[in-house]
């Protein structure tokens, strides 16, 4: 977490941001930081306890990290044994020593951490790059996902919505103080409660010497390299080998996904579903907390005994 001293102005605890959410959250919760090394890197991740209880996984999007979660898994603790892992380059995870990212990277790193924790029968929740991370690895390790529920993601992802996410990423990446960062924030998310994103950014952001604010993730995420085979159609390869319970959750105001697209994902999956959560764009889950909730609610309570 960066500093909340300097130019930092402390905004919503997490239970109060919550709530104003509209989520229904009896008590504070707050996660413990922990790290595990993974294919040779030191990785962050955040243990939301409960360990009794059955386990998901939550894999952020691009340029995010574990703390993206802190809403959901504030909700879901008390059915989940609920778990966030910052990927690598990203949060408080080690950066690639040459800075390479992608798919074929990335989900190295995820089969790693089941292994090391010793996950079975789990659910896997995946946003944007995590969804695709998340339905690679599941489409390979059927015997171990219970459940997947992908976030805004797919294996067609359509423009504008990726330009603007990228023309955001490749934009202003030093800040005088805090706040500058926060409304440069808040012109891109302005459906967020400013007094939240003071508290969250804290998360992924942090303070150099010189004083100056920017943030947490390794720039050479915004070019990742992906392997040989990574055509549209071989995604949709991949999301073909995969059986389990599918749930598919769409920001209502989202452009990443297309109605033909979201049609050709249900098919290629049977039995899968899709949710709309309205007054979300892309960043679902951070976006309409509340509906995001109600969407994998039902979903979940519908998943059959863990093992």
């Amino acid at each position: 977490m960066a500093s909340s001293e300097g130019n930092a102005t402390p905004g919503l605890s997490l239970l109060e941001a919550a709530r104003r959410s509209g989520l229904d959250i009896a008590e504070a919760a707050e996660p413990t930081d922990k790290t595990v090394e993974l294919n040779g890197l030191k990785f962050h991740y955040l243990d939301w306890g409960n360990g009794h209880l059955p386990d998901l996984l939550f894999l952020h999007g691009t340029a995010q990290q574990g703390h993206s979660w802190d809403f959901a898994s504030l909700a879901l603790r008390e059915r989940f044994h609920c778990m966030a892992l910052d990927q690598r380059g990203h949060g408080d995870s080690e950066w690639d020593p040459d800075g390479k990212y992608g798919a074929p990277i990335y989900v190295p790193d995820v089969e790693a951490f089941v292994d090391a924790l010793g996950l079975q029968n789990f659910v896997l929740v995946g946003h944007s790059m995590g969804g695709r991370n998340a339905y690679t690895y599941t489409s390979a390790h059927g015997d171990k996902v219970r459940a997947l529920i992908v976030v805004d993601a797919g294996p067609r992802m359509e423009e504008p919505g990726g330009a603007r996410v990228r023309n955001f990423m490749d934009g202003q990446r030093e800040f005088d103080t805090y706040d500058d960062l926060v409304e440069r924030v808040h012109s891109y998310l302005p459906g967020r409660p400013i007094e939240q994103l003071r508290g969250s950014l804290t998360h992924t952001t942090r303070q150099f010497p010189n004083g100056k604010w920017s943030w947490k993730y390794d720039p050479n995420i915004r070019r990742p390299v992906n392997g040989p085979g990574d055509s549209e159609e071989a995604r949709w390869d991949t999301l073909s080998k995969i059986a389990c319970p599918t749930l598919y959750v769409i920001g209502g105001d989202s452009e990443m996904l297309t109605p033909p697209s979201i049609e050709r994902m249900l098919e290629v999956i049977p039995g899968s579903v899709a949710e709309t959560v309205e007054r979300a764009g892309h960043l679902v889950a951070g976006d309409n907390p509340a509906g995001f909730h109600a969407a994998v609610s039902p979903f979940l309570a519908s998943l059959p005994p863990s093992t």
